[in-house]
């Protein structure tokens, strides 16, 4: 491999073994090497065609073809893509990015090279170098020094001035938390021909002070489609220590990346910058601390690997460490036959070092260090989540062409070249390590085409298997459905279970034991009643997340399928900064007549709250659609902030998220007290009062705000990360004055969410013949009615008066006289004692939003006075 041109004169640095410090051979102000052909007129190197065994290729890209899909592919015209028959990678060149860091110059999408026509599977956000406490390159120019047509490595340089990583300054609302020190970056990317591994080498000059710094990169991941591998560690994601490399593993075989140190030296797996770990998901690896003397320059080197398998990565990268090594190999097989797609993790001495996939001939080979032990665990569970997509659907991004979101769409429905992936198999035991068993098949058919969510239990206790090598269970479950159309299928190890199918919260269950034989395929129909109809109201959860959110562990298309089968009707994508769009994944999933869909967003400002946003306008000119960078641009205070929400993105409706360690907190509220003005707005339009089916002192918050005037729509909301959870029940009914989704516009929701009409619920419905949101300026009857099926149980109905519960009726019916002496604010509230078995552990309970009483019809006055301020 030829080696990126480096300075002269190398000195060892005594105080690194990580590290190389590089006396400067030039300054960095000087000029750079002339830009490739392209950059100067002349045609750049063709990155689109396809290269044999002994090419590499750099090149800027002036063709979207030359461009791949997946989730978090967001590569365009304009960056820069190096590439050779196994491995490629997109550069982000000089121009604000998507996701969290936007400065460029990094690698942005990252995917091994696929058979033509099989979709793209990007699983890379951002690999972004950091140094010290949060500096990463702001690159003035990113170039080709070699495009790989000489036979040797591509090179791809990016070089600039050390910026702040802007996360973190927003975290802290502090700019001056990384200061500057005067650094500059060059990064240069090299990948040989016929190697899945990126040669990174990055020097840092100290142009203005001694310095002291930590040098890492983090990988922002897809969390939706990979797993953790640790080497001695394998998937379970708790460890300590420093480790050779770091891999993010495909849950479905889809790929793998890997950021590995060079031979003889470790890396922490441990994020440097662990705060950020509650909205980003990340493998990182750092050295140890080192120190520049002012006008000197150190060379970090590390590798960016993509492969079919961790083998792959791992294989060639003892390789370029010349070890000794020795030949891990065999073949998995079952009784219908050799097994295709399992994984087999190779472990030294007893722990897992790194993890091969099974041909068509169901055999594997990794090389491994030499001198060990080998032993084998076989893993043909699968993930055990199943929703109705075809064979080989891709992921959906938001950021990437318009032609592989169409494939990614087309996948779906079609189907696509899949990637081989045993399910339904089990895992090895210790005597056959390579031996799986046959599944059986589960046929779920509902017989009236709408969709369901299926829930497979072990009717007996189940060995869970090694989960540092074997995929585990989905929340205790064998196995969990989602059906699009009525009728679903999944593979299923052999074996006696107990199935409940369900629907959301107006229907009834169904239940039933199965016994289900390797080889054979069991159909199950089942019956689900509809417990009650409404013409007026909706079902939405407006707050849930999908793959777009950094914390996301769901796909885009199986966050539709799934809220569909929990009976969800308006969906709200709140993903943490980013603005999407899932209207096109519910068109062509067939489910527009069962849902729509409301653009929103999740801002997620860590010192000032989490804030909804909807609905939106998608703007894909700009970074993340549109979405408010707010760890870009900081504010004197919240008031500040939401003008500023309401002129850069429309007047959307604000609903404050889980407010009590969010708005409500970080304000320092009290009733009727708010100690720190300067983190309070009262321009809300909603207040999650229930979030995750957890509900108690956000409600005693929306009361205490709404007797002194400051009215919002109670909503209750998921904030489901994943599968399941409490989506489908923790959630608001919204009355839209219509039953159909699609007839749901922009305008008709402000106006619902404006006018109060939401009932919070965490199960039941309550039929009010005085709406929510209505005004009453004489003495009336409330008639209430709880609507709910058997398996969801309301035990009282509460009338509260200004935020007290002045009468309390036992059932499911009430009538309350309202006719109080002054105005007042009434709200209803359902209560119950016992879960709501079998669908969940939690109990039931709902309130509803405010019903006003205006005594003199002069005009509604706030019964209590306004909110107190500290100093």
């Amino acid at each position: 491999m030829r080696r990126p041109t480096l300075p002269s004169k190398i000195l060892p640095s005594p105080a690194s073994p990580l590290l190389a410090l590089l006396l400067l051979g030039c300054p960095p102000d000087e000029p750079a090497p002339d830009p490739i052909p392209g950059d100067t007129g002349e045609p750049p190197a063709d990155v689109t065609v396809a290269l044999g065994p002994d090419e590499a290729r750099a090149g800027r890209i002036v063709d979207e073809a030359a461009l791949f899909g997946g989730m978090t592919a967001e590569g365009r015209v304009g960056d820069l893509k190096i590439y050779n028959d196994r491995a490629q990678f997109i550069i982000q060149g000089v121009r604000e990015g998507s996701f969290t860091t936007w400065q460029g110059g990094a690698v942005i999408d990252a995917d091994i090279v696929r058979p033509e026509g099989q979709p793209g599977r990007d699983m890379i956000d951002d690999w972004v170098f950091v140094a010290g406490n949060g500096h990463i390159m702001a690159p003035e120019r990113v170039w080709v020094v070699s495009d790989g047509s000489d036979g040797e490595a591509a090179v791809i340089r990016a070089e600039g001035p050390a910026s702040s990583l802007d996360y973190i300054v927003g975290f802290f609302e502090n700019p001056e938390i990384i200061p500057d020190q005067g650094l500059w970056f060059s990064t240069d990317y090299a990948l040989a021909p016929g190697s899945p591994l990126l040669e990174v080498t990055t020097t840092i000059h100290a142009q203005e002070e001694d310095v002291t710094l930590q040098l890492g990169d983090i990988v922002l991941g897809s969390k939706e489609r990979s797993k953790v591998w640790i080497p001695g560690v394998g998937l379970s994601r708790e460890a300590d220590g420093r480790f050779p490399w770091v891999a993010l593993a495909g849950k479905r075989n889809e790929g793998t990346a890997a950021l590995m140190a060079e031979h003889g030296e470790e890396l922490s797996p441990h994020i440097a910058l662990g705060f950020l770990g509650g909205l980003l998901t990340t493998i990182s690896g750092f050295g140890d601390a080192i120190s520049i003397a002012e006008g000197e320059q150190l060379a970090f080197t590390r590798y960016y690997g993509v492969g079919p398998d961790l083998a792959d990565i791992t294989d060639a990268w003892l390789v370029i460490g010349d070890e000794p090594t020795q030949l891990a190999q065999g073949s998995v097989s079952a009784p219908d036959g050799p097994v295709e797609g399992a994984r087999v993790s190779v472990l030294l001495d007893g722990a897992p070092w790194t993890m091969a996939v099974t041909d068509a001939e169901g055999a594997f080979e990794a090389a491994v260090p030499d001198g060990a032990a080998l032993s084998f665990v076989a893993d043909g569970r699968g993930t055990g989540y199943h929703t109705d997509l075809a064979d080989g659907a891709a992921p959906y991004g938001p950021y990437t062409t318009a032609a592989a979101q169409q494939a990614a769409l087309d996948s779906m429905v079609d189907g696509a070249e899949p990637v081989p992936y045993a399910q339904g198999r089990g895992w090895s035991a210790g005597d056959q390590p390579l031996e799986l068993g046959e599944p059986a098949t589960l046929t779920i058919d509902a017989g009236d085409g709408l969709p369901f969510e299926a829930r497979l239990s072990y009717a007996e206790s189940y060995d869970g298997g090694d989960g540092a090598s074997v995929q585990g269970s989905p929340s205790g479950y064998a196995a969990l459905a989602w059906a699009r159309d009525g009728a679903v299928s999944l593979p299923v190890e052999p074996g006696s279970y107990s199935l409940l199918v369900w629907r959301g919260v107006r229907w009834e269950t169904a239940q039933d034991a199965v016994v289900l034989e390797a080889g054979q395929e069991t159909v199950v129909d089942v019956v689900l009643e509809e417990t009650y109809r409404l013409e007026d109201w909706l079902i939405g959860d407006p707050h849930s997340h999908a793959a777009a959110s950094p914390d996301g562990s769901i796909t885009m298309e199986d966050r539709v399928v799934v809220q569909a089968g929990q009976g969800i009707q308006l969906h709200f994508g709140t993903d943490h900064d980013h603005v999407v769009d899932f209207s096109p994944l519910i068109d062509t999933l067939g489910l527009s007549g069962v849902m729509g869909t409301v653009v929103s967003c999740e801002m997620s400002p860590i010192m000032r709250g989490h804030l909804n946003l909807y609905p939106l306008p998608v703007q894909p000119e700009l970074p993340n659609n549109g979405a408010w960078p707010w760890w870009r641009e900081l504010v004197e205070s919240t008031t500040e902030e939401f003008h500023a929400i309401d002129e850069q993105l429309g007047d959307p409706l604000i609903q404050a998220n889980h407010p009590m360690d969010g708005l409500a907190s970080l304000a320092g509220w009290s009733p009727g007290y708010i100690a720190r003005g300067d983190y309070w707005c009262d321009e809300l339009d909603a207040i999650e009062v229930m979030n995750g089916g957890s509900h108690g002192e956000p409600v005693e918050f929306w009361h205490d705000l709404a007797a002194r005037g400051l009215l919002t729509a109670p909503v209750g909301v998921s904030d489901n990360h994943g599968f399941i959870g409490s989506s489908g029940l923790s959630l608001t009914f919204l009355g839209v004055d219509t039953d159909d989704p699609a007839a749901v516009t922009d305008e008709l929701l402000i106006d619902t969410i404006e006018g109060y009409r939401t009932i919070a619920s965490l199960g039941p419905f309550l039929d009010l013949s005085i709406p929510p949101g209505s005004i009453v300026t004489g003495a009336e009857t409330l008639e209430v009615e709880v609507l709910a099926p058997s398996w969801i149980v309301v035990d009282a109905l509460n009338l509260l008066r200004d935020g007290e519960i002045i009468e309390t009726v036992e059932g499911t019916t009430a009538s309350f006289e309202l006719d109080p002496d002054a105005d007042a604010v009434f709200v209803v509230e359902a209560v119950g004692s016992q879960s709501m078995s079998p669908v969940s552990s939690k109990i039931p309970w709902a309130m509803t939003g405010p019903i006003l009483f205006d005594l003199d019809a002069d005009g509604w006055d706030p019964p209590l006075p306004a909110l107190e301020f500290g100093s």
